[in-house]
């Protein structure tokens, strides 16, 4: 996948499908966070910095270096604006993004080891060239149900998640650990 098929599947198959006023749960993979306005970086040419903050009708010194030119940058940038988002509000629909690096939230992975783990139990034996006749046969026979116990699955994760962070803000002793003092005894803490 890349940011070309993608788009072309969201335009063609998923956006004519969905019922008005969708809300899509958009992880995080590359070709979903291709940026509309992104902001040159530090790897970025001392000349893009500058066209960036012209742009932005800012202004810099001519002598600056990169840091300095850098440092304006990350000042004035904005959030990040993706092109799936624009493509999907403009059709009406919602867009809420998981946290990054989160995969264990992301119900579209356990579909995908569940259907992974019912095509390798249907293709014992057979020729690889089965895989995706098997693949496309699983995945006409997901049911909503089988999408519904992952959500249950996911909802689960979050509660305990809930529940230890709760844990965490109901502790009320503080201790301290210092760095560097190596010559620090119990006597001086």
């Amino acid at each position: 996948m890349n940011r070309t098929n993608f788009m072309k599947w969201l335009s063609e198959k998923l956006i004519p499908n969905l019922p008005p006023n969708s809300l899509i749960v958009m992880d995080n993979a590359p070709y979903h966070t291709v940026q509309v306005n992104k902001a040159p970086t530090m790897s970025s040419s001392k000349v893009q910095m500058q066209e960036w903050i012209t742009n932005k009708e800012l202004s810099y010194l001519p002598t600056m270096l990169k840091a300095q030119l850098y440092q304006i940058i990350k000042e004035h940038k904005e959030a990040p604006i993706y092109e799936a988002d624009q493509l999907l509000i403009s059709h009406g629909h919602k867009v809420v993004r998981l946290p990054p690096y989160t995969c264990d939230l992301n119900i579209i992975e356990f579909m995908w080891s569940l259907s992974k783990r019912r095509v390798a139990s249907n293709n014992v034996g057979l020729e690889a060239g089965n895989i995706v006749k098997l693949t496309e046969e699983d995945f006409s026979s997901t049911t909503p149900q089988d999408w519904q116990k992952q959500c249950e699955h996911v909802i689960h994760l979050e509660d305990n998640f809930y529940e230890r962070d709760g844990c965490m803000d109901n502790i009320t002793d503080k201790f301290i650990i210092e760095l560097g003092n190596e010559s620090s005894t119990d006597s001086d803490t």
